[in-house]
Order: C-alpha cells, then sequence, then structure tokens
C-alpha cells in the first residue's frame, strides 16, 4: 500500500512539474534558415577544381593528357628524322623559284 502511494506521488509530480511549461518560441524565419543550412550541406559545393573530386573524370582526363603527350612525341620523333630530307625541299624549292638574274625580256612583249 505504501508503494502504491509512493507511486502515485511520483506520477502526480512528473504531471505537475509540466504545468509551468510554456510554448518555445523561436526567432523570425527560424524554419528558412534551418532549411537553407540542411540544403547547403547536402549539395555538392561546386569550386574550381571541384571536378578533381569524381575519381572517373579525373581518370579520363589523365588518359587523354597521356595520349596527347604520345602522339606529340611521336610526331617529333619523326619530323626530326625527316628533317635532313625536309632541308633538301626547301633547297630545290629555292633554286627553282628564285633567280640571281632578273629577266625582263617577257615584260617588254606586251
Amino acid at each position: 500500500m505504501k508503494n502504491q502511494q509512493h507511486i502515485e506521488k511520483k506520477i502526480e509530480e512528473a504531471l505537475g512539474s509540466m504545468d509551468g511549461i510554456e510554448r518555445a518560441e523561436v526567432k523570425p524565419f527560424f524554419f528558412t534558415r534551418l532549411e537553407a543550412k540542411l540544403e547547403s550541406k547536402t549539395q555538392p559545393s561546386f569550386g574550381r577544381f571541384s571536378f578533381l573530386v569524381n575519381m572517373k573524370l579525373s581518370l579520363a582526363m589523365l588518359a587523354v593528357v597521356f595520349m596527347f603527350n604520345v602522339a606529340s612525341a611521336i610526331l617529333i620523333s619523326q619530323e626530326s628524322s625527316t628533317g635532313v630530307n625536309d632541308q633538301s625541299n626547301i633547297e630545290m624549292f629555292t633554286e627553282e623559284y628564285s633567280s640571281v638574274t632578273y629577266s625582263y625580256e617577257g615584260l617588254n612583249d606586251y
């Protein structure tokens, strides 16, 4: 019996403690600010180099740069091996189209 009265007394104290509670008040636009903060944390940031974070895109870009390097190395090696032949072609061109003597007799025919 004493135990039952003790339990009822504790229940009344617990319910009585809620009598003085008032409704919580928040600052204006609290919900809007809270939504904006949560949204900014869930959306990814689009910084200057944020595309490097994506590993697939980074590997693709690395492969493209590597292919350009290999292609330029091949072109440079081919160019250096044909450089002697190009020089002789340039000399033949200058011999063919530039003459030391100026001939104007062809102009007098008109």
